[in-house]
């Protein structure tokens, strides 16, 4: 029933895990990750420094769950990415990961590009300065003329005890921005993480904004109001169709590997709603298909 399946939204995890696992954090703070995990049964992650090995693990999932592709949108580096993608160009697709707000952002962008990445993702609440200063421009004409996505990240960033306010945090600061490069096929992660109507609302007015549904979107928990993935995959199918919705995973470590329980309910949650089999087809495989069939035409 189901023939095709690319992860457009996956981390690889090469980053200093063990000075994350071992940082003290607040009580309540752990105790949400904690629950975090237990809900999901997700085991304790492993730290793994072997590139090689990561490497060739990752491709055994790609294998083990029949993915035509996996998108890894960070590498801990754009070299990183370059000797990931390399390793097995008929499973992994790398996007290049750096501040867009650093000097030779533009260049280094474009030096990747031809390289052989094939997208960009940024980390808005990362960025001190706001996604729609001119000063940025240079990187978005770079992205406009290789037609690449470009993935950014807005809402709370990383979990309990993450960053929750910030001049990057909301989606439409990107709105001008989006309007006047219209050939960028900007994708907001984890269906707007908590900015629900403006990621709607941007999606309306911008027809080159596109959605993906990755991660555990945890925020569901402590909206003010009720919402489960059904009613997000039904507000967005309504909204701007099919088309523009994207599957993701935001898979990254071991044990876990591909997080399957994510696609799971994420597939039960399009079939609930009525989605078509080829409405379903296009979320999990064809539109992210698409985009990067334009970002390869260099």
């Amino acid at each position: 029933m189901i023939t095709r399946v690319i992860d457009s939204h996956a981390h690889f995890p090469l980053s200093d895990l063990k000075s994350v696992m071992n940082k003290e954090v607040h009580p309540r703070v752990e105790s949400e990750r904690e629950k975090w995990r237990k809900a999901w049964q997700f085991p304790i992650p492993q730290a793994i420094d072997d590139l090689d090995e990561l490497i060739e693990r990752w491709y055994e999932e790609t294998l083990e769950y029949d993915l035509s592709k996996v998108v890894f949108v960070t590498a801990n580096g754009n070299d990183n990415m370059l000797r990931i993608i390399s390793a097995h160009p008929d499973k992994f697709v790398g996007y290049a990961h750096h501040d867009p707000s650093e000097p030779d952002a533009a260049e280094t962008l474009e030096k990747y590009l031809q390289k052989g990445l094939n997208g960009y993702k940024i980390l808005g609440p990362r960025v001190s300065v706001p996604l729609n200063d001119k000063s940025l421009y240079p990187v978005w004409e770079v992205a406009q003329s290789y037609k690449i996505p470009v993935l950014i990240h807005f809402g709370i960033m990383g979990g309990a005890g993450g960053i929750a306010s910030h001049v990057n945090i909301n989606p439409l600061i990107i709105h001008d921005v989006a309007k006047n490069f219209p050939e960028i096929n900007f994708i907001i992660p984890h269906f707007g993480d908590g900015y629900v109507f403006e990621t709607l609302n941007l999606c309306w007015a911008c027809p080159n904004v596109f959605i993906d549904t990755s991660g555990s979107n945890q925020w569901m928990r402590w909206m003010p109001y009720e919402i489960t993935l059904e009613k997000l995959f039904r507000k967005y199918y309504e909204t701007i169709g099919p088309e523009r919705i994207i599957f993701g995973t935001d898979s990254s470590w071991f044990p876990r590997g591909f997080s399957k329980s994510y696609f799971d309910e994420q597939y039960r949650a399009m079939v609930y709603i009525g989605m078509k089999d080829d409405e379903i087809d296009r979320v999990l495989y064809k539109n992210i298909e698409e985009l990067l069939e334009g970002s390869v035409e260099k």
